[in-house]
């Protein structure tokens, strides 16, 4: 939902969030930080922004979803849908902790974690020693790892492979192009490594951030379609590891959300 306003007199973003929707001035500073605020088509964070008539305060809403789809569950590990409005684990509300209320286990542990606003398969280990067990297949790099994502600007190449340094650590990502046009590209996503940000911080180096990144992505809007987006269009669609209990390979995928699908469709169908 995209709520836009006008504003009539000097003030600051805050006071005027405030003031607009009818809401406390802590409240109103929780959605500058989540970044969900335009102003005469530019994206701003700061609360203390000042404001002159004419300005016009655009704030971008989502009904925040809890629900977690089991994808998949064996004795061992639980893998779920998590929706892109949720951290993975270590806080209370997260994936982790409202699992664990589900299923009335407090040794659910998440076995590796997605940034909250990318949605799709999450892998929990029952307890703390299965979790070390998987953690070792992750640390030898023998899980395949597939996303999507849609990008800004189209895709001069079919494959790519981005093998730039994050943190002075390796990181390696391969794009493949699904399709692109009017301005924008869908890529399969493929990653060796998981470093923070990877695949954000790698799209964003090429020319191709993610539309509605908004950290690394773009910071002035020309496609009013675009300010419609609540959150990154990044999506954790595959994991293919090997199960080191049940000695065969697994494979698990989530389906591509409606927003997501929705984004697709205001791109035109690229």
């Amino acid at each position: 939902m995209l709520k836009r306003y006008t504003v009539n007199s000097p003030k600051t973003l805050k006071d005027f969030i405030a003031e607009s929707l009818k809401i406390s001035k802590n409240q109103a500073k929780d959605i500058i930080d989540s970044r969900n605020v335009i102003v005469n088509n530019k994206r701003v964070w700061i609360a203390s922004h000042n404001l002159k008539p004419g300005d016009v305060v655009e704030i971008v809403q989502s009904e925040p979803k809890n629900d977690l789809k089991i994808l998949y569950e064996d004795d061992y590990i639980i893998a779920i849908d998590k929706p892109p409005t949720i951290v993975s684990d270590k806080e209370s509300s997260s994936a982790e902790d409202l699992l664990r209320k589900k299923l009335k286990n407090d040794k659910i542990k998440a076995i590796h974690r997605l940034d909250k606003e990318t949605s799709g398969v999450l892998l929990f280990a029952k307890d703390y020693k299965i979790f070390e067990k998987f953690k070792e297949i992750w640390e030898d790099k023998n899980v395949l790892k597939i996303y999507l994502a849609i990008s800004h600007n189209e895709a001069n190449f079919k494959d790519f492979t981005i093998n730039h340094d994050i943190e002075g650590k390796q990181a390696i990502t391969h794009l493949k192009v699904l399709s692109k046009g009017n301005g924008f590209t869908y890529f399969q996503v493929r990653i060796e490594t998981g470093r923070k940000h990877q695949i954000r911080k790698h799209l964003a180096s090429i020319r191709h951030p993610i539309v509605g990144d908004k950290i690394y992505g773009i910071k002035k809007f020309e496609n009013n379609l675009v300010k419609r987006v609540t959150r990154q269009m990044l999506h954790s669609h595959k994991l293919v590891l090997p199960h080191p209990y049940l000695n065969k390979k697994i494979e698990i995928t989530a389906p591509i959300p409606s927003d997501f699908k929705n984004v697709l469709n205001y791109l035109n169908d690229i």
